[in-house]
């Protein structure tokens, strides 16, 4: 499948490594310290850029990329794999370069490969890049000795190494270089070398599988969403460093390559919900440390909403697992900070009450310098306060220790109470960015989920809604800024509201821009325009894969209330078979099967201690009455089964 964007580009990265490699557009390598040009040629004539950069079956960390001159075309093929840095920080790209002759005469094919500083200005720059590079760039091969930026087969003098053949009519010659992050001895490289690129392959290829295998595992029978998924997964995993003890969430393997609030939460809510509990747990931990000692988390200054983000991901990170001893321990040592957090977050709302300024009790204005860029009251930050205090409150019970949670539940209840007095005062249908005039939408985008300051049906919602989607020209992704400038996540939780609020056609929308806006590696972007370009905000992004894993998750199985929910909002092509495998919930574990055939919606799937909501395929109704135990739903489509259910099977017939 084409990339959705108009340059291709890819990542090589690892989880846990400190840099990663860009692929860029023209086919070279960048690591945000050095950068590795690749000339190809045939018959002296220079190779074109790549077309596309494409990983294996769209998900699979293994970019190819290729390049014609003539009758030559060069393939290349590069896999990352860890090493060489202390601990597990460092990483190696494994890259194959093969020439063919596709023509039917002779050809003299040529590639170099220059170990050369970025061009000024680079694309992005490492975290810990120096500010020049002191010693010079060079390559190691076999016998070489000292420190080395790359490996190859052959002895190359000065950073350029060179690569010649004569290639026959059908005729494929190459090559293989290692690549490191870190510049590293060349004893260490040559060692690495001696493993083929195709064990480097296979061995990586394992590796994922078996990781991927050990979160929630769906089968859908809709390849594109599978892999979707997949490339999604991997990003989230890879986008973690570890810094001391823990690790932490990082805004993307290239230029946001630090620590946001905003995105570190989506991050380690998006593992929580597909079953890496592990993962998810460190790095919630590794968030405690942008908690200041007056309670307060930053990552950016002004960004108010960072608190409740925190507590809403320490929810997610930990009240999914089953009980364990290590699951009571992350508990209790998350209480803490988060008390501290909800106390500063009373005094900021005491001292709104206190002054007589609108709006009285909720949180006091903030200069964020992104998302709503206004400084003002921001009506997300109050969302996000708000969605840390029902996940402080469920901690907190699941310690045991009831009167916090009283204490919490109380504040709660008023808080709920102001932000619906302040938004009817605003005399707006829609909910707006901020609870004085100006800002982008951003936050407010948040307000029905996951934020749940309102219900689902709160009409506010629905205006919001349809003035974004009716300003971005449908259902989808909405603008930021500009009518073309499309944003790959901040509206995406409008899928999941218009799922809750029964606009399935809606959500499924956004489900569909989702799947479409992504590289051909199958990971998505932050910001672009609607013609596909991204400037220098570099592909991927993990906040997009948290957005594609949420949305995709609820649709199928959806938790976050005190009912478990199925199929909420399943797809046609899931209906002729799917199933769920170890779907990490509030009450433990489901599996879930589900099918329509023969004028039957049937579901089978791990039973639990509250009531299942069943929402029928699109486009029909119930047919007959319903089998016992099953009773009617609040709504035109769904169903309800007891406690302790675990199947059930519902006659259809066409809604129309």
């Amino acid at each position: 499948m084409a990339d959705a964007f108009g340059r291709p580009g890819g990542a090589l990265l690892w989880p846990c490594a400190t840099r990663a490699f860009q692929v860029t557009e023209r086919g070279d390598l960048y690591n945000g310290v050095w950068a590795v040009r690749f000339d190809a040629t045939g018959d002296g004539v220079a190779a074109g850029p790549p077309a596309r950069v494409a990983a294996r079956d769209r998900w699979r960390p293994e970019l190819r990329w290729s390049r014609r001159a003539g009758d030559v075309r060069w393939m290349f093929e590069a896999v990352a794999f860890p090493g060489g840095a202390p601990g597990d920080s460092g990483l190696v790209v494994s890259l194959s370069a093969l020439a063919t002759n596709e023509g039917r005469t002779p050809h003299a094919a040529s590639l170099s490969a220059t170990l050369a500083p970025p061009d000024a200005p680079p694309p992005f720059a490492a975290w810990d890049a120096p500010d020049s590079l002191r010693a010079p760039l060079r390559w190691a091969s076999p016998g070489t000795r000292g420190i080395a930026n790359g490996w190859s087969e052959t002895p190359v003098a000065g950073a350029t190494f060179r690569f010649e053949a004569t290639l026959a009519p059908g005729e494929s010659r190459g090559t293989l270089l290692l690549l490191p992050t870190f510049a590293l001895p060349a004893g260490e490289l040559s060692r690495l070398a001696l493993t083929s690129h195709a064990r480097r392959v296979a061995d990586t290829q394992r590796r994922w599988d078996r990781w991927l295998a050990e979160g929630t595992v769906f089968t859908l029978g809709e390849p594109e969403t599978e892999n979707a998924l997949r490339a999604a997964e991997i990003m989230l995993l890879s986008c973690r460093e570890r810094r001391g003890a823990h690790t932490v969430p990082i805004g993307g393997p290239f230029q946001y390559r630090d620590v946001w609030l905003r995105d570190g939460a989506r991050l380690v809510a998006a593992l929580a919900v597909v079953g890496h509990a592990a993962e998810a747990r460190d790095l919630a931990a590794g968030m405690e440390a942008l908690q200041w000692p007056n309670g307060v988390f930053l990552s950016q200054r002004g960004q108010l909403d960072g608190s409740g983000q925190a507590l809403w991901a320490f929810g997610q990170a930990l009240l999914r697992e089953p009980p364990s001893a290590v699951r009571e321990r992350a508990i209790e040592e998350a209480v803490e900070p988060g008390l501290r957090a909800w106390r500063w977050i009373e005094r900021q709302r005491a001292a709104g009450r206190g002054s007589g300024a609108f709006p009285a009790g909720l949180m006091p204005f903030g200069d964020p310098r992104d998302g709503e860029v206004v400084r003002a009251p921001l009506v997300g930050n109050d969302a996000w306060s708000i969605a840390g205090y029902r996940a402080l409150e469920r901690l907190l019970r699941a310690g045991g220790r009831t009167p916090g949670a009283d204490s919490v539940a109380a504040s709660l209840a008023d808080y709920l109470t102001r932000f619906r007095g302040a938004l009817e005062a605003t005399r707006r249908p829609d909910v707006p960015p901020a609870w004085t005039p100006g800002g982008h939408d951003w936050g407010n985008l948040a307000v029905g989920w996951p934020c749940e300051a309102l219900a689902a049906d709160d009409p506010h919602l629905a205006a919001t809604a349809r003035r974004v989607w009716a300003e971005a020209g449908g259902a989808g992704l909405v603008c930021y800024g500009a009518r073309d400038s499309l944003h790959g996540y901040v509206g995406a939780d409008l899928g999941t509201w218009a799922l809750l609020a029964g606009r399935r056609g809606q959500a499924d929308s956004v489900l569909a821009a989702l799947l479409h806006w992504r590289t051909a590696s199958g990971t998505a972007g932050e910001l672009f325009s609607r013609a596909g370009d991204y400037g220098a905000n570099l592909p991927p992004h993990p906040t997009s894969a948290a957005a594609l894993v949420a949305l995709v998750r609820n649709a199928i199985l959806y938790d976050d209330a005190d009912t478990l929910r199925l199929t909420l909002g399943a797809r046609e092509a899931w209906w002729r078979g799917a199933s769920v495998h170890g779907a990490p919930t509030w009450w433990g574990p489901v599996d879930l099967e589900f099918r329509a055939a023969n004028g039957e919606a049937s579901w089978k799937w791990t039973p639990v201690p509250v009531w299942t909501a069943l929402t029928l395929p699109p486009g029909v109704r119930v047919r007959g009455a319903l089998p016992p135990p099953l009773v009617p739903g609040g709504r035109e489509g769904v169903v309800l089964a007891p406690p302790g259910t675990r199947q059930a099977r519902v006659r259809i017939a066409s809604a129309s």
